[in-house]
């Protein structure tokens, strides 16, 4: 059996629920069906604001029992409702710390101070410092001393391209330096967004600066 989403439809007295929602209602209340086998939800988006329009209704219905009604899915809300409201609060929770994730990454990218100079940090950045600051290590090992800006064994001195394209000298002791530099500034967001994450619940201005190193 198949419907139509329509906004003034009986639908429309289901319970006000979205669409994954409504599907898990109906898996607990039929745990023999299978989302998107037996059964298909959906509900009205708008177009320019990609909320959702009223109730979510069952598309299609190829379970053996009667096509349920809007007071039989009123019904079986009321025997379900801690269920349903648990799987909201978890889904809600997860796209929550997700978001916090999504924030993380984009502050780690967005460069670091070092010595007074913003340099770029995005994950290659960060894998290309980590990269040289080891071989700069290699290279005081082997004798390098401070001041030696030839220590990557080149004809030419070494440096390393800030944010704003300026060049910048660094001898193996300062690329060193520029590789905990940049470690650190991704530690401390890593840390940040585990802080936030571990927060109940997790505040819905997460974003705001209070929360992230400076």
């Amino acid at each position: 059996m198949a419907t139509e989403i329509s906004p003034d439809s009986a639908n429309a007295l289901n319970p006000d629920l979205d669409h994954n929602t409504l599907g898990y209602l109906l898996s607990l209340a039929f745990p023999d069906a299978t989302a998107d086998q037996d059964f298909k939800t959906g509900h009205l988006i708008d177009e320019e604001t990609d909320q959702r329009l009223g109730s979510a209704v069952i598309l299609e219905w190829n379970v053996e029992a009667d096509f349920p009604s809007p007071d039989d899915l009123h019904a079986l809300l009321d025997q379900h409702r801690d269920a349903v409201a648990a799987f909201v609060e978890g889904r809600e929770n997860r796209m929550l710390r997700n978001a916090v994730d999504a924030e993380r990454d984009r502050r780690i990218a967005d460069g670091f101070l070092f010595a007074g100079v913003k340099y770029q940090s995005r994950p290659g950045d960060i894998d290309k410092i980590s990269r040289w600051a080891a071989s700069a290590r290699s290279a005081i090992e082997a004798g390098t001393v401070a001041g030696d800006y030839r220590w990557h064994g080149q004809n030419y001195d070494f440096a390393w391209i800030a944010a704003d394209n300026t060049t910048h000298k660094l001898d193996a002791q300062a690329m060193v330096a520029l590789g905990e530099a940049v470690l650190a500034h991704e530690q401390a967001h890593i840390m940040a967004a585990r802080t936030i994450k571990d927060m109940d619940p997790i505040p819905a201005d997460y974003a705001n600066d209070s929360y992230w190193p400076d």
